[in-house]
């Protein structure tokens, strides 16, 4: 149950870090935007106690300097505001996280805040500290701002964990090359359907280029959009507002999306490569590899095209119009307290604070000010010193903006956040389809033979569908049969049951 714990904790972190984006400060200073201790606060007590941070990071990580100087920083702050609690910051490789920290829990070390990985299976595994005692005073206004998503960190009727909170719902766009498409109208480019004729076109005027990059990742998100079809899990899914489990792999969207990836590989329109190819849409897309791209972000599009302007490598002009926006079905990325901490209620007041202060939030993810960051001319967004980068400031947590905490307190960050960001990103939570089992996580226990055998057929199969390698008129029903043959309908079954009993309580 370890191994399976850590297998999917690697890879749940590894699909939700990849939609990273961030929220924009007014300039506030620390002393301005920071919390009141509250009355159920350590403060008081006359002891100072540790609290341990463990974040996933993937970034470089930083060296015992750096990560002292931000646990110094941050401790005197929190001190300030009437807390006795010194913070320890502990960022982890992301490759590393799931191994040390499964390990370190199974053996009692003592440990805080920590990313819960699959929650079921954390509070099963005995992991997890059970915050319901905190819920309406330590953790109150944290619970304020995540609202409805509590159900996300909810087990058996009991918080374990806090969401993050973050521009969940994506805006999918198609990004390009302004240069290679400035002959077409991109105002009729509304849905992944319009891009056959686009592409046609484009490849009718330049037959040795790529319009797109894969279809892997990003297919199936659209197409599951049209009928509302909501991925449970990894297997299986839910259609409109029915809560009845489906395989996913029987689905309409997923057949749509094989479908159109083997399509568009026979075409030549995206990458020949297929399931081989080892790098990115990004690096694809801004090499000039290829000439555009389609993917999810929580940005706006000028955001986007600002950014992919800003960061390829040869001299293109980038473009962007929206293709579709994706419904909260899901969100895996939580927070709680390691059952060893010896200090669970003081943890309590660090998260609360992480999800509710905008300068313990930034300084997490960006480090220091004068040190790894500084404010622009009219403190409206920061921007890294003079000569210093991503891959060389002291310290940086970036990639994890989008899966830790508030990314609505974030400070902005010039080239990739604006004001108009954070608040587009909200629009799209707000006026996003909510899934009907949005909040609900399958637990494995009783069916984890299963769940392993069908891991192996969906390894096995899946990538060559959804890149577009095979054919899916054979390949596909070949794929449901040996789902079938490992014990797919099993899962289903018990999922089922537990779907019906969380619906009986929540809904």
């Amino acid at each position: 149950m370890k191994k399976a714990f850590a297998l999917l904790l690697a890879v749940l972190m590894l699909m939700s870090l990849a939609a990273c984006s961030g929220g924009t400060s007014s300039g506030s200073t620390p002393a301005a935007s920071g919390s009141a201790a509250p009355a159920s606060s350590s403060a008081g007590n006359g002891e100072t106690v540790k609290v341990v941070i463990t974040l996933p990071s993937m970034n470089n990580l930083p060296s015992e300097e750096a990560k002292q100087a931000v646990s110094d920083a941050l401790s005197e702050y929190v001190q300030g505001l009437g807390y006795n609690i010194a913070i320890d910051v502990q960022p982890y490789s992301l490759v590393d996280y799931t191994t040390d920290m499964n390990m370190r829990l199974a053996g009692g070390e003592e440990l805080d805040i920590i990313y819960t990985g699959p929650i079921n299976t954390a509070v099963t595994n005995g992991y997890l500290v059970n915050l319901d005692e905190y819920r309406d005073n330590v953790l109150a206004e944290v619970m304020k701002v995540v609202g409805d998503w509590d159900l996300c960190g909810t087990v058996n009727g009991s918080l374990y964990g806090i969401p993050a909170y973050k521009g969940l719902s994506l805006d999918y766009k198609y990004i390009y090359n302004e240069e290679y498409f400035k002959d077409f109208d991109m105002t009729q480019i509304k849905s992944i359907n319009d891009l056959d004729g686009l592409f046609a076109q484009f490849k009718e005027k330049y037959p040795d280029e790529l319009p797109a990059a894969y279809t892997y990742q990003v297919s199936l998100p659209l197409y599951c959009e049209e009928d509302h079809t909501a991925v449970v899990g990894t297997y299986f899914a839910t259609v409109g507002d029915s809560t009845e489990l489906v395989s996913l792999f029987d689905t309409a969207a997923y057949k749509k999306a094989a479908e159109k990836a083997y399509e568009w590989r026979q075409k030549g329109y995206v990458d020949p490569e297929g399931s081989a190819q080892t790098l990115t849409h990004d690096v694809l897309s801004q090499s000039g590899a290829c000439k555009g791209v389609y993917m999810g972000h929580a940005y706006s599009v000028p955001t986007i095209e600002q950014m992919f302007t800003m960061n390829n490598t040869y001299g293109a002009t980038f473009k962007a119009v929206s293709i579709g926006k994706t419904s909260l079905t899901s969100n895996t990325l939580t927070y709680g307290i390691a059952y060893t901490s010896k200090h669970p209620k003081e943890a309590a007041e660090v998260l609360n604070l992480i999800w509710t202060d905008e300068y313990v939030m930034s300084t997490l993810i960006y480090g220091l000010e004068g040190v790894s960051w500084e404010w622009n001319a009219d403190k409206s967004s920061i921007q890294y010193p003079e000569g210093l980068g991503l891959d060389s400031v002291p310290y940086t947590c970036l990639f994890s903006c989008g899966a830790f905490g508030n990314q609505f307190l974030l400070y902005g960050m010039d080239g990739n956040t604006s004001n108009e960001d954070k608040e587009y990103m909200k629009e799209l939570i707000d006026s996003a389809w909510v899934a009907p089992l949005f909040g609900f996580t399958p637990n494995s226990d009783n069916v984890s033979t299963q769940v392993a055998a069908v891991s192996n057929v969906y390894n096995q199969y899946d990538k060559a569908l959804m890149y577009g390698d095979v054919d899916p008129a054979s390949y596909l029903p070949e794929f449901q049969a040996a789902l079938e043959a490992a014990g797919i309908n099993d899962i289903l079954a018990d999922y089922q049951a537990q779907v019906d009993a969380w619906v009986e309580q929540y809904k």
